[in-house]
């Protein structure tokens, strides 16, 4: 569900670009950073296009998403052949990917109301939130729902360019009220599937914990290892 299905066909269409970004060796943190500066960058353009009354500026803003959208799969992609994967890198990417929705979806405030976009951008980081909490505890970031990463910036990018069309920031309006609408739908979702498969482990944790009750009856084993074993 989302853009997020089509992600392995999209990586491959940029694989070139990857071979070529492994056998230079760029970091996979620069490419995360220039993600942030491509969606400043698009964010840029909507606010001056509001303020200045010029919706032209709003041109700027699909081409600047989909480099954002290239590049927010290249770096994982990267780190990983390069051997270069870790923690802070996957830490490093989810302060980039808010920024990233802060700088695009803020953006909007100046051409609609602001408690608009400030809803919008609200209901991507609630969405961003119980992707998380998904992978604290479960092990796996959950990327399901249809309000997700690339689909607010799939969104944002086809406004700019409907309202350019149309000359109006009505297309804005529409695209917000989608992202509120579809991040609650996708946080839901995400806590539903979270909650599921919690309680799918919970049987083998259960009888885990039983069978390690019965052979502690009849062999002496440290207490600490044992707490160990069982949390």
């Amino acid at each position: 569900m989302g853009i997020y299905s089509i992600k392995p066909w999209f990586v491959r269409r940029l694989r070139r670009v990857e071979d070529a970004l492994v056998t230079r060796r760029v970091s996979p943190d620069a490419l995360t950073a220039l993600a942030v500066v491509a969606s400043i960058a698009a964010g840029a353009a909507i606010a001056a296009g509001g303020m200045l009354g010029s919706p032209l500026w709003w041109l700027a803003v699909p081409p600047l998403v989909l480099v954002r959208l290239a590049l927010n799969a290249l770096d994982g992609q990267v780190a990983r052949r390069t051997g270069r994967a870790r923690p802070s890198g996957t830490a490093l990417n989810e302060i980039g990917d808010r920024v990233s929705d802060a700088a695009l979806i803020g953006a909007t405030g100046f051409v609609v109301q602001p408690a608009l976009a400030t809803g919008a951008l609200a209901s991507s980081f609630l969405v961003s939130f119980t992707g998380v909490l998904a992978l604290a505890l479960t092990g796996r970031r959950d990327s399901a729902g249809p309000a997700g990463k690339a689909d607010r910036a799939a969104l944002v990018a086809a406004a700019a360019t409907v309202a350019v069309l149309v000359g109006s920031a009505l297309p804005f309006t529409i695209a917000l009220w989608s992202i509120i609408a579809g991040g609650i739908a996708t946080a839901a979702i995400r806590l539903v599937r979270t909650q599921r498969t919690l309680e799918a482990h919970a049987p083998r944790r259960e009888l885990l914990v039983e069978t390690i009750i019965e052979i502690t009856a009849e062999t002496p084993v440290d207490e600490e290892m044992l707490h160990v074993v069982c949390r």
